[in-house]
């Protein structure tokens, strides 16, 4: 029978010498990648782009990104021209 210490910053090392280097594994071009573990499905994860090609997301000609334009558009929600109401 393999009795657990019962100071947890032991057992805490034991799990941490199990696991080795870790969960995620990092690749001579820079490109970090997550190793399977517990019940992660690896086919779920994403790869790459769709399509690397497009660039970076740019929204839609009537859409506001509020992340890029904090201060909304004229007639949007975020927009604060009607203050007097």
């Amino acid at each position: 029978m393999n009795q657990e210490p019962s100071d947890p910053v032991e057992r805490a090392d034991q799990r941490r010498e199990e696991l080795g280097d870790g969960d995620v594994k990092v690749n001579p071009d820079g490109k970090v990648e997550q190793r399977p573990h517990g019940s992660m499905d690896a086919t779920l994860l994403a790869k790459d782009k769709d399509h690397p090609s497009e660039g970076p997301y740019t929204p839609e000609h009537d859409h506001v990104d509020p992340d890029l334009e904090p201060g909304g558009a004229k007639g949007h929600p975020t927009s604060k021209d009607d203050l007097s109401a």
